[in-house]
């Protein structure tokens, strides 16, 4: 949620929201109503069609049924073959009067390729309508004994067979008293008899798979490039289901007694859904075509309004992080330009002011500080002359000239190394093992000194005159009030800044100690006491504000512990 506290952020999400929503509310009404609209047309009129086009079958299979059924039940060949057993005619007058029943009865219906009427006595005597020669010539080279062996199973019915890719219906002749003497035989047009299913699947570009009782014909259509194995006992009539990618399904079974017909059509995705991939185009095309309207939106929002509060938003962050004069280049006469004129100008007249204010400030602070300094040197420099005076009455040589080498270093470093506030580690090092010379010189074997310095450490920089107060603090605090004891001095690096401990292990903290200690720490020196501390806690504020740190603890031992914490600019 914070990020839509920016503006620009806001703005974008109000564009976002002016695009997303007609594209919503377009994209639910296509894809959800006009879609599925489209879509359940489509399967409404491919599941009619279909069946439709199985009704028709039907009545085309029913009526070849019928047909067959007639040499039967009309008694004109029975007849016939009663009368020729009883020897009331001849052979040749039961073939002319056979013949001429099956031209007769069977040589006008479009289905029927041929009919042919043979004797169980004398299968090899066909007799077959005129029209039908070729295709019966073909029946009686590749079919005839298959069929001789179907009639011994069929009983009464009917059944259609395929042999050698022709479609046959084969029925027993019974007399009145059920006794098979002959069998008929009807060669079937397929292209005419299935032709209501063959339009409509070449109608739809589909595949129709037939299954006709002993029949299973696959792509009747003749449509290429679907070779897909379907199972069709597993697609439930009336339904289109998916196969695979792309290809969909859909079957009726015929209901009929005489006969088992079962129907399927396999269509590619593109002509069955094609009207809807259309409108999903067209949908898409439409939210593509409200893509650059929205980029060029965004972009002039982001140019005219977004970008000139961004600047305004960076450039006064830039001032709160204490940079001055900052310019914001916002040009127009529009609102957000006269506001980026004005902000620029304010920024300049800040600058200006601060500025002078700010010298002013620093000119305080230096005096300040060359004043606090000054308080240092002479209580010193008195201590330091009395040794020197103490031991030139005792020696007389190389001792003394150490001293003044120390004391060179001391007076060196009291009289700010040429008026520098800030000094390497090196060089304040330097000083304080010379007060350390000078203190040893004092104490003697009461007094034991240690130095722990990082390498690392001594390029760092501090406050000019801030070990040697330290150390003079563990002394005259610590050392003295006991007459003896040991300082250890540390420096190492601490990642952004340099931490210098100083420990003393002579008189500990009391709670009156502890009380001008913490005033000291606060800057102030209560009675005269721990100014070199107060000292330094003051030019730390003034240097560094309230990036460094000072505290003063003691442990369980009754050491007293002074860490001092620098921030050192050149840090990462």
């Amino acid at each position: 949620m914070r990020i839509l506290k920016s503006i620009s952020a806001q703005l974008t999400l109000i564009v976002l929201i002016c695009y997303l929503l007609p594209a919503t509310v377009l994209g639910f009404y296509m894809g959800g109503t006009m879609i599925r609209d489209e879509q359940a047309k489509t399967e409404t009129a491919l599941l009619s069609g279909m069946e439709f086009s199985r009704l028709l079958t039907d009545q085309n299979l029913s009526r070849v049924v019928t047909l067959a059924r007639a040499a039967t039940y009309d008694g004109e060949l029975d007849n016939a073959i009663a009368q020729r057993n009883a020897g009331a005619i001849t052979d040749g007058d039961f073939l002319r009067a056979a013949r001429g029943y099956v031209e007769r009865k069977y040589s006008r219906e479009p289905a029927v390729a041929f009919a042919a009427v043979f004797t169980l006595d004398a299968p090899q005597l066909l007799l077959v309508n005129r029209s039908g020669t070729d295709a019966a010539n073909r029946y009686q080279s590749t079919a005839h004994a298959q069929v001789l062996r179907l009639g011994e199973t069929l009983d009464t019915q009917c059944r259609f067979v395929e042999i050698g890719g022709d479609l046959y219906l084969a029925r027993n002749l019974t007399n009145l008293r059920m006794e098979s003497y002959g069998m008929l035989v009807l060669g079937l047009d397929r292209e005419k008899l299935l032709a209501p299913l063959l339009d409509l699947a070449r109608g739809w570009d589909a595949r129709l798979d037939v299954r006709l009782d002993d029949m299973d014909a696959v792509n009747l259509s003749g449509v290429s490039g679907m070779d897909e194995a379907v199972d069709w006992s597993a697609i439930e009539p009336g339904r289109i289901a998916p196969i695979s990618v792309g290809m969909y399904a859909c079957t009726q079974f015929g209901d009929s007694r005489d006969y088992a017909m079962r129907a399927g059509l396999l269509l590619d995705r593109r002509r069955l859904y094609g009207g809807i991939d259309g409108f999903r185009r067209l949908q898409a095309g439409l939210l593509i075509l409200l893509v650059p309207v929205l980029g060029i939106t965004m972009w002039y929002v982001h140019r005219r309004i977004s970008r000139p509060i961004m600047l305004l938003s960076e450039a006064s962050g830039r001032i709160e992080a204490g940079e001055l004069g900052v310019t914001v280049p916002m040009h127009g006469d529009d609102e957000l330009g006269r506001l980026g004129k004005a902000f620029t100008s304010m920024s300049l007249r800040l600058e200006e002011l601060i500025d002078r204010t700010y010298k002013e400030q620093i000119a305080l602070r230096d005096a300040r500080i060359q004043a606090m300094q000054s308080r240092i040197n002479p209580h010193f420099i008195n201590n330091a002359l009395e040794s020197i005076n103490w031991e030139a009455r005792i020696e007389g040589s190389e001792t003394i000239s150490a001293m003044v080498e120390s004391l060179s270093v001391l007076l060196n470093a009291s009289m700010s190394r040429n008026d520098r506030r800030i000094v390497t580690l090196r060089e304040e090092l330097e000083v304080a093992k010379a007060y350390f010379y000078f203190v040893g010189l004092s104490y003697g074997d009461r007094l034991t000194t240690q130095m722990e310095i990082d390498d690392a450490a001594l390029s760092a920089t501090v406050p000019v005159l801030t070990l040697q107060p330290l150390i003079e603090n563990a002394v005259e605090h610590g050392i003295a009030p006991e007459g003896g004891g040991g300082i250890r001095l540390c420096c190492r690096r601490l990642g952004p800044c340099l931490r210098v401990e100083v420990v003393n292990s002579g008189k500990g903290i009391s709670p009156e100690d502890r009380r001008r200690i913490d005033a000291a720490l606060r800057g102030d020196s209560l009675g005269g006491t721990h100014i070199g501390l107060s000292n330094i806690c003051t030019r730390l504020r003034l240097i560094y504000g309230g990036k460094a740190d000072i505290a003063v603890e003691s442990d369980a031992g009754g050491n007293t512990h002074v860490t001092l914490d620098v921030p050192q600019e050149d840090s990462p």
